[in-house]
């Protein structure tokens, strides 16, 4: 049976829920290089070829129970930082461009964060005009951003 140190263990199951190597490092709370060359590691021991082969070779293995699961929901958080932070800055509709220069970096940029923060909060099927609104509604319900507090001056 192939051994893996139990930190391989929790990358091959955190792969197999489907997180990035970002969400491993911040779950883990380690660097993303971290995050790599651990599953690399963990990869080179099981003998796979990527990181979907890892995760088959893991139930095969006995390492990972039955059929790779979901993302689970808690305590692994919807958003990044960094989503939340986008999503808030971007919640008055403001183009891109102008969420960029708030948030000191480019449009394309808040635009991949934006497209992330739809995905997870399950607001891809609405047109696209829609999106942003709902994604700020939805973050807002579930807690993940702040309601927005207006001074009446």
């Amino acid at each position: 049976m192939t051994t893996l140190t139990a930190r391989e263990v929790e990358v091959l199951r955190l792969i197999a829920a489907g997180f990035t190597y970002e969400e491993i490092a911040e779950q883990l709370d380690i660097g993303i290089g971290g995050a790599k060359g651990t599953s690399s590691r963990m990869m080179m021991r099981l003998g796979a070829l990527n990181a979907p082969h890892a995760v088959l070779l893991g139930v095969q293995a006995g390492i990972l129970e039955g059929r790779a699961k979901k993302r689970p929901g808690p305590p692994r958080q919807p958003l990044t930082a960094r989503q939340a932070q986008v999503l808030t800055a971007a919640e008055d509709g403001a183009p891109l461009s102008t969420v960029a220069r708030r948030l000191n970096t480019t449009p394309q940029q808040v635009s991949a964060r934006l497209s992330e923060s739809y995905l997870r909060l399950g607001v891809t099927h609405l047109p696209r005009g829609q999106r942003r609104a709902a994604a700020v509604a939805e973050a807002r319900r579930r807690g993940l951003i702040p309601n927005q507090q207006k001074d009446a001056a």
